[in-house]
């Protein structure tokens, strides 16, 4: 008896751990042509969370262009750990960023090994998330890749704009706290995003 109480629980635990990670699958679309697709994973453990995003796009624009972006951010319940950017164009790096937290509260932010400054804001919120959840309540995301805050504001009913230091704006829609399409403006290039059936 004591064995099947400690079995079942051990189930349960497993399916709670099972349970609790996420993927999403999004079309990529330019011009109403599929040119790519966006895969997305959230994985919990404990107090930790870890979100993933790999985006292929291929498509000719004047040239072929093939962009690759790679995001991994990971959270200690609600603070930022650590997150790490890659993106190439046409197979050469573009970016290389990482947010690293400290022992003193603070971040530290690399591109291409380099530390390029010291961030003493706390981050509870990032860019990546807005692929998993919707931002109720938030008024900034940071963002993994220039190491800076953008700007989140509601536009409407479960839809936010985005807007980066830049000014480029991207607007993402949701449903029951899922996002389902966006818009996004990567300044490589311009595409929506769709929500793929499970």
């Amino acid at each position: 008896m004591k064995f099947s109480i400690v079995f079942i629980a051990f189930l349960v635990m497993q399916y709670n751990a099972v349970a609790q990670d996420k993927s999403f699958s999004f079309e990529v679309i330019h011009k109403e042509n599929k040119i790519g697709t966006l895969e997305a994973i959230k994985k919990i453990s404990g107090d930790i969370t870890e979100y993933q995003t790999e985006t292929n796009i291929e498509t000719r624009i004047l040239a072929k262009i093939e962009v690759n972006y790679n995001f991994q951010v990971v959270f200690n319940g609600h603070h930022l750990k650590n997150t790490e950017a890659e993106i190439f164009l046409n197979g050469k790096n573009r970016t290389s960023t990482k947010t690293i937290s400290t022992n003193g509260g603070t971040y530290k932010f690399y591109d291409s090994g380099k530390l390029e400054k010291t961030i003493n804001s706390p981050i509870s919120y990032t860019c990546i998330q807005l692929m998993f959840e919707e931002p109720i309540g938030f008024k900034k995301a940071y963002s993994e890749e220039t190491g800076e805050f953008q700007t989140l504001r509601k536009i409407g009913s479960h839809s936010y704009a985005k807007e980066n230091e830049k000014g480029r704006e991207s607007i993402y829609y949701y449903k029951n706290g899922i996002l389902q399409t966006a818009k996004i403006d990567a300044g490589i290039i311009e595409f929506e995003l769709h929500l793929q059936p499970l």
